[in-house]
């Protein structure tokens, strides 16, 4: 998952630096964040001796490589678990203590001796579907039922249609596409970040399918495949709760914020789970998040930050984030959250399956144009835009996958 522009670091390191006390430069933090969430993340960190910079997508560059001494990170804000996991990147990390739940801390272990080497900071919950409640007068109970009644709207006559897809954005459709896997078969879902995951199980031929029927449906999204294409992920929230121009999208928690302060006057938001396969048990949530790891060379200054940023006692100073929506934690002195989400973080602990597409290596992993998220982008082209039968768009995409998987490090 990356909804993150890379920016460039030493054009970033002159935000919100301030003076170190006592002669001490100030901490060095890099981040992936830009925008709302740093903007968000300085206020955390108001009247701390730190330099903030957003890294973007050369947060690995900057915690595996020799780089100037100006732009190596004290403390870095991470969003991918293999990050923390590589060999080179793992070396250079603090052991540190985490009370996070078991579940989240064996996302962290690394090095021979497994020891865990950061603690999670902010967490995405990955499986919702937000719709207007006057378009849906009840929540789907499953897949099919969901299919069907994007089939009812989209067909009606001078009907909206029913969903808006932020198809410009990668990790939205890579979203989709774990959701639906993790429904039909979450046993393969778990492996498949490993180097020996079977990626020609059947299960993901057939979750590849079930996105290619839904996909190819006519009048499923505003302006059809061609405008999905470039229809960002805030845009596809406008979508819905601004324009009236769809009833239904499938994203984050981290929706709530752009849609409670753009939603038309008086419009309600209401959430459902993204629905599984019919007649089995409800599918774990896909879950996301960003983690602190503190590098050795920080000394214990980067350790004592740490603790600072996700102890007991920050839950105070993060309860204004929270407040604002787009924060969970599962530091549970982290209090605050809107109405809308507030029971959001009590099931990020149990039934979860870390984000698939920030686990993966090789040449499946990657960020715009690149890996899992161009095979999906491309299954959407081919059945959105181009009409494709959804088991030919579907063979397709397995194709280009077993391509992507022979570029995986042994």
């Amino acid at each position: 998952m990356d909804r993150r522009h890379a920016l460039s670091v030493l054009s970033g390191l002159a935000a919100a630096g301030l003076t170190g006390c006592g002669g001490a430069p100030p901490l060095r933090i890099a981040v992936v964040w830009s925008g709302w969430e740093l903007s968000r993340f300085n206020r955390v960190l108001e009247n701390q001796a730190v330099t903030v910079y957003s890294a973007g997508d050369n947060i690995a560059a900057l915690l595996g490589k020799s780089v100037a001494s100006a732009a190596t990170p004290d403390v870095a804000i991470v969003p991918r678990p293999g990050l923390v996991s590589d060999p080179v990147v793992c070396a250079r990390l603090h052991p540190l203590p985490s009370g996070d739940p078991p579940f989240w801390q064996e996302l962290l272990r690394c090095g021979e001796d497994g020891r865990t080497n950061g603690v999670w900071f902010k967490i995405a919950h990955k499986s919702l579907v937000w719709y207007r409640p006057e378009a849906v007068p009840a929540p789907p109970a499953d897949w099919d039922a969901w299919v069907e009644l994007c089939r009812e709207r989209a067909a009606a006559k001078n009907g909206r249609p029913p969903l808006s897809i932020a198809a410009a954005d990668g990790w939205v459709l890579t979203d989709w596409f774990e959701n639906v896997l993790l429904g039909i078969d979450p046993v393969t879902y778990g492996t498949l970040h490993r180097t020996a995951g079977d990626w020609s199980h059947g299960s993901v031929r057939e979750a590849l399918t079930r996105l290619a029927e839904l996909w190819r449906i006519e009048n499923l999204v505003p302006g059809g495949g061609r405008q999905a294409l470039v229809t960002q992920f805030h845009d596809s929230i406008l979508d819905v709760f601004r324009y009236g121009r769809a009833d239904m999208l499938a994203a984050p928690d981290f929706a709530w914020p752009v849609i409670d302060r753009y939603r038309s006057p008086g419009q309600g938001a209401w959430r459902f789970r993204f629905p599984g396969p019919a007649g089995r048990p409800a599918p774990r949530v896909v879950v996301g998040g960003d983690a602190v790891v503190a590098l050795k060379s920080s000394g214990e200054r980067g350790r004592r930050f740490v603790e600072w940023l996700t102890g007991e006692e920050a839950g105070e100073r993060l309860g204004a984030w929270a407040a604002a929506g787009g924060f969970l934690s599962l530091n549970k002195n982290v209090h605050g959250y809107p109405a809308p989400i507030r029971d959001l973080a009590a099931e990020l602990e149990e039934s979860v399956e870390f984000d698939l597409s920030d686990r993966l290596t090789g040449g499946l992993a990657g960020g715009d144009g690149q890996g899992l998220w161009r095979v999906l982008t491309d299954l959407f082209i081919a059945v959105a835009v181009n009409g494709q039968p959804s088991g030919d768009a579907a063979e397709s995409a397995m194709r280009a996958i077993a391509s992507l998987v022979e570029k995986r490090p042994s």
